[in-house]
């Protein structure tokens, strides 16, 4: 397929009015050449969409494409198009939207976080709704008029399509949902549904305390694991849980990558596992750690910052502890260093390099109440150049040593015993 794009660029302004659909080509530098999406709002969704081209490219061969229903609330298509003279351009058409997006609806968008109100009015306004059959029908038809290439087969989705919607409409009888299951199981179904929501809900908020206290109360892990001596079960539903809360955290605002690495950290650790404490053990570390995580990114992002100085706050929060330079930051942005570095002081009141030592002074201040790891394996484990310049940046911040820092706490211990 070869694409001219200046020769067809006013097709795509002629796809948009009809259709209301964006459509995104990228070199093969990750630059923009091309967007007929000409809101106000461009910024907040043009980073995601260049991350959806970036990954695509890195999964997929120059003749891929892909169908992207992952999300629930939006869709999109990628593929990679000739552009002649051994150049390929990546286009992703979408999002476009199967619910027009509302409060609870927002979170869960790839580009809906750190949106100001107005923001969301416009974006809510220019992006279409519609459903599956739809899409796949509009896909077609940019392919049959605006490339005037051979469209894609969408047969087996479609015909995946209508089969759900045919069970769904089947099972949408309450007299033949009820005969299929018993009031005791629809019961216990929906107070899992309920439990896996808190779940959802406590590590996106990154509330620590709250999804701790659900492992204390046997009622629910009673529910969760009816079947304690069967420790595959076991290890299944904590696999789904970890599932949650790896979605969750994502949904928060961490990296997908630094995501799936620990997910798949504990689930290694749950496959070793021969009793039911060691797998409750496992889960709830782990689902403690992704809640973490989130709150790390909600108590430092604001909705008064700049999506971009949140993003940079994220980045930071995601690499610790690696070290990670301004050039480091403003590349991985797209973005000068120099403009990142004046927008963020200008935000939040202190410098870039002053924020990751704060960070990593935090850090060091859950380790030393948390643990009895030496300090010297502290500041290894902080990447701190040695550890007296960690000694020494600790009393700067905090006007105690570590060593004063953690005698205080086993003050604190003893006095309350």
């Amino acid at each position: 397929m070869q694409t001219n794009l200046k020769v067809i660029a006013w097709r795509f302004e002629e796809y948009y009015k009809k259709t209301r659909i964006p459509v995104w080509v990228f070199e093969q530098n990750n630059s923009l050449v091309f967007t007929n999406f000409t809101t106000s709002a461009i910024l907040n969704i043009m980073e995601e969409m260049l991350q959806k081209a970036r990954n695509f490219r890195i999964s997929h061969s120059i003749e891929g494409s892909y169908l992207d229903l992952d999300n629930p609330y939006e869709m999109y298509y990628s593929f990679n198009s000739d552009g002649g003279k051994h150049q390929f351009y990546t286009v992703v058409i979408g999002p476009v939207m199967t619910v027009k997006p509302s409060g609870n609806v927002w979170p869960n968008l790839t580009f809906g976080e750190n949106l100001f109100v107005e923001q969301k009015r416009i974006l809510s306004n220019a992006l279409p709704v519609i459903n599956k059959e739809e899409f796949l029908l509009h896909i077609t038809n940019f392919f049959n008029e605006v490339l005037e290439e051979t469209p894609p087969d969408f047969s087996a989705h479609s015909e995946k399509f209508l089969n759900t919607a045919k069970k769904k409409s089947q099972s949408s009888d309450i007299a033949a949902f009820d005969a299929e299951l018993s009031a005791e199981d629809a019961r216990a179904y929906e107070e899992i549904s309920r439990i896996e929501e808190l779940f959802n809900v406590f590590v996106v908020n990154g509330s620590v305390y709250k999804l701790f206290s659900l492992f204390d109360d046997e009622k629910i892990m009673d529910v969760l694991f009816p079947d304690k001596t069967s420790y595959r079960d076991c290890g299944i539903r904590s696999i789904e849980l970890l599932t949650i809360a790896k979605i969750a955290s994502i949904e928060s605002g961490t990296d997908k990558k630094i995501c799936q690495a620990r997910f798949e950290k504990f689930v290694q650790e749950l496959k070793v596992c021969k009793s039911y404490e060691k797998i409750v053990s496992v889960l709830r570390n782990g689902t403690l750690e992704f809640a973490k995580s989130s709150h790390e990114v909600n108590a430092h992002t604001s909705e008064n910052y700049s999506p971009m100085t949140n993003k940079c706050i994220k980045r930071i929060i995601e690499k610790l502890p690696d070290k990670i330079t301004l050039d480091d930051l403003a590349s991985e942005l797209h973005i000068s260093a120099k403009y990142l570095s004046a927008l963020f002081n200008k935000e939040t009141g202190t410098s870039i390099s002053d924020f990751m030592q704060n960070i990593r002074i935090n850090e060091a201040k859950r380790l030393l109440r948390n643990t009895d790891l030496s300090y010297s394996e502290i500041s290894n484990m902080l990447n701190f150049c040695s550890q007296s310049y960690f000694n020494n940046l600790f009393k700067k911040k905090e006007g105690m040593t570590p060593k004063e820092y953690r005698e205080k706490r086993d003050e604190l211990v003893m006095s309350s015993q």
